[in-house]
């Protein structure tokens, strides 16, 4: 079926708002982030806006759904190596390559996510919605931890589960931490994942 006119411009509409709102985000953070901002970055009005989104915290939301789409797939890439062929650094590193490619401006996305909690830390909706997030992160992260021990890179008796949890925590407070200082070193990165799984 095909979609209509309207439909299109519908749809080009938000995600021209949502680039607008990811920018704006990025640039200023999430609180000093107005929904005139957005609006003037994407060239609509507030009645666009308020046509796709209630709050600047929706476009927030739509953004994180947004980043789950783009990671889609990634926990299967090392089944497109073999272990007699490529080591666990290597897979790692063509994953984290992929991925990072994937999800762009994602060291100064943390930021954000901090900035949207510290706003957001007394509303008990927002606060279920980031940790539905997160558990969904850490899921996503134990599977491909179980993809990489179907691999044989990883010992079947690891605990996907909390080798994901810590992989997720080194990887967000590096990744804080480089961006605010400027010391971001992506094979620290890769060391730090190793030492995990090993």
């Amino acid at each position: 079926m095909h979609k209509t006119k309207f439909q299109l411009k519908r749809e080009a509409t938000y995600r021209q708002l949502i680039e607008s709102g990811l920018a704006c985000f990025l640039e200023k953070g999430f609180a000093a982030t107005r929904i005139e901002d957005i609006v003037e970055r994407a060239g609509f009005t507030r009645g666009a806006f308020y046509f796709h989104f209630n709050t600047k915290e929706e476009v927030f939301f739509h953004l994180l759904e947004e980043r789950a789409r783009q990671r889609s797939g990634w926990i299967d890439l090392p089944r497109k190596y073999n272990k007699d062929e490529t080591t666990l650094e290597q897979v790692l590193d063509k994953c984290l390559f992929e991925l990072e490619s994937r999800m762009k401006d994602e060291r100064k996305w943390f930021l954000v996510l901090i900035d949207f909690y510290l706003q957001t830390k007394e509303d008990p909706e927002a606060r279920n919605r980031l940790r539905k997030y997160y558990q969904a992160w850490i899921n996503e992260i134990a599977m491909f931890v179980d993809v990489l021990k179907e691999g044989g890179w990883v010992a079947s008796d690891k605990d996907s589960s909390l080798i994901a949890a810590q992989m997720w925590g080194f990887s967000e407070g590096y990744s804080a931490t480089s961006f605010l200082f400027g010391t971001f070193d992506p094979n620290i990165m890769l060391e730090g994942f190793i030492k995990l799984l090993k």
